[in-house]
Formats: structure tokens, sequence, C-alpha cells
């Protein structure tokens, strides 16, 4: 008979064994889901003198720790200030509150880490295992509430101090002695990233799409796809609190310096002006000079919308083919951040103006201004 390709077991030959069932190795789990799937949490607040850029760097702070300890990061609501009418440098005690999603780009931000917003939280956990806070001298602390931004704050099962920044310097302690606590709450944050750390978080933490779209639209219209100068030039409070730091204050004559040399030097055809000068002789001499364009005060004036103008025109300054900012600023800081991160801007095309240039620098020869 002819071969059938069958194999024929004669009667009396024992059957091979079964072969071994084989199952594949589950794929290891991403750090995002990885978070998730052990399900412990990692809060914080900041200072109430912070303002929102403040809080986007204490932000990405505990975002780079929740990534070091495998923690869920749980977003506060973001905290809007408005400064007192009788002084340039506090603020009024109410404020308003609004959740992280509205301003901050959420879904671009998971993409990061795991990440859930405090609502969430609180829905699923309603508080906090353990919170540390500051305190004048450490060991127990009376048991108190953690804000989290929160109304009304969380209660806390445990409670511990310290007189100077701690634990949230130390990851490999948290994961040491706290593993099993399911979720550990920082209070009161003035916490921040050296610049390095930054940088790869950086790309991660963007506006909702709409500033960006919102940003584009006044750079066509205002600018017509010609290369301009963006400057942002902090003045109110800085005349308190800046006074003493080299450069950090600029008169009107020194911006209009800066801007001259700065538009002839890199051929820019038109200046944007980010500022929170209240001086109306200081904003006409430098209109006079620069003609720069400025965009309106979104809605009515209301805390949300002085902060979502703010938002714009850091997406402005970071589109600009140049930006000059101020030195100490945490707002320059942002958008030179933002310039670099979100818009690919070289890192030379930004920076901080300091001595002002001299018209002299300029000098002409054949023709030609060599700068």
């Amino acid at each position: 008979a002819k071969p059938t390709g069958h194999l024929i077991l004669h009667y009396g030959m024992p059957a091979p064994p079964p072969a071994a069932e084989f199952t594949p190795a589950s794929p290891p789990l991403s750090p995002v889901d990885r978070a998730f799937s052990l399900g412990r949490h990692l809060l914080f607040d900041v200072a109430e003198h912070e303002q929102v850029n403040k809080q986007r760097r204490a932000l990405m702070f505990y975002l780079d720790l929740a990534m070091q300890l495998d923690r869920v990061l749980v977003l506060p609501r973001v905290r809007l200030l408005r400064r007192s009418a009788s002084s340039r440098v506090s603020f009024e005690s109410a404020a308003e509150y609004v959740p992280w999603a509205d301003l901050f780009n959420i879904s671009r931000l998971g993409r990061a880490h795991a990440v859930v917003g405090l609502d969430e939280y609180v829905a699923q956990h309603g508080g906090v295992s353990l919170l540390l806070r500051r305190c004048q001298t450490g060991g127990p602390a009376a048991e108190v509430a953690f804000s989290g931004l929160a109304a009304p704050p969380l209660p806390a099962a445990r409670t511990s101090c310290a007189s100077q920044p701690g634990l949230q310097y130390q990851p490999a302690v948290l994961r040491k002695e706290h593993a099993a606590t399911p979720s550990i709450a920082f209070a009161e944050s003035v916490d921040q990233l050296g610049a390095q750390r930054v940088a790869p978080l950086r790309p991660y933490v963007r506006f909702v799409d709409r500033t960006y779209d919102e940003a584009a639209a006044f750079v066509r219209g205002a600018f017509a796809g010609k290369p301009f100068l963006a400057l942002h030039w902090r003045r109110t409070d800085f005349h308190a609190v800046r006074r003493s730091h080299e450069w950090a204050l600029q008169s009107a004559a020194d911006l209009i310096k800066h801007a001259r040399h700065a538009m002839r030097r890199h051929g820019l055809a038109g200046v944007y002006l980010a500022t929170d000068s209240d001086d109306p002789a200081e904003m006409a001499e430098v209109q006079r000079a620069l003609r720069f364009a400025r965009v309106r005060q979104k809605g009515g004036g209301s805390l949300r919308d002085r902060v979502e103008t703010a938002n714009l025109e850091i997406a402005i300054c970071a589109s600009a083919t140049r930006f000059l900012g101020t030195r100490t600023s945490s707002f320059t800081l942002t958008i030179l951040e933002e310039r670099r991160a979100v818009f690919g801007q070289s890192e030379e095309s930004g920076g901080e103006m300091g001595r002002p240039p001299e018209e002299e620098e300029a000098v002409v020869e054949g023709g030609k201004e060599e700068l």
C-alpha cells in the first residue's frame, strides 16, 4: 500500500506521550500599567503662595518621584491666585480651584506615567494613609487633614512631620519603609527638579490643545508668517523682590535696546510683548518704539480667564522665532522650557535679558551693520 503520510500505530505499540502544552509568557507590563496594577498612590499639594507655573514645576517633581516608586500620581486641583490690591507681593486669601485637566493635557501626561485626578481618587479611597508635612520640630505631628487643594480636605490615617525637607528626596527609603503603604501624601510643597531631570518629562506636561490652537491663530493674524521676537518683561512685584538681582529689572529704555538689537541681528519683523506692567507711561514708551502686539485678556477677567490668557502668552512666546525674558522669573523659565520641549526650538534661540546693549555696539562698516 502507498504511504498515506499518517502515523500508523501497530497493535500493541504504545502511543507517544502527548506534546507538552506551551503557554506563552505574558509580556511585561509597561511602567504605566505596572503602577496601576500595584494600586498605590502618591499625592501632593503646594504651598499657598505658589502660582500656576510653580505648581506645574512641583507636579514634575512628584511625577518623577511617582515614576521611581511605581505609584499612581494623583493630580491636585490647580490653585488660582489674585494679587492683593494693597500689595504687589502678596495675594488675596480667597482663591479659585480648577481640575488639572481644565488647563493641562491629561492624555499626554498619561503617556509618561499613571495619573488620576483628585476627584476620582477621593471617590474611590476617601482619604490618605500617610501624610508627610513640614513642621517646626521633627517627630509625630498632630492629626491634620490633607488639603490636596480639595474641598473638604482629606482625612489622614497617620501624620508625620519633619523640620527639613526629607523623604521626598529619598526614594530608596520610601520604597523600603513604605512599600506597603497604600497612599502617601506630601503637603505644602515647594519642591522643584533640576533642569536635567525636567527635560525628559517636560514634553508630556503640556497645555490643553485649544491653547496651542489659539496661539497659532493669533500668530498668523499678527505676524502673517514673518519672523518675530517675543519678550517677557516682568515688572510689578519685581520692583520690590528683585531690586538687588542684577539685570532682573529692566527699564523701558533697556527693553527697547534689547529688542532693537535682537531684531537687527536676526532680521525680525515684529514684536510680541508679554508683561505685567501696570504703568501707562512706560507702556506707551515701549509701544511707540516697538509697535508690539499683545493678546486681549480672555473673558471677563476672572482668575481662570487670567490664567488661560497667561498660558496663551506662554505658547505665543514659545513659538516665536527669538525670545528674550526676565532673569529669575518662573514665567520666563516656563517659556524657555516650552520652546525646547514642545516647539522644538534651539536652546540658543531664547534667553534672558542681561546688560542692555549700547548703541555703539552696532558699528556700520561698508554699509553693513556688524553686531
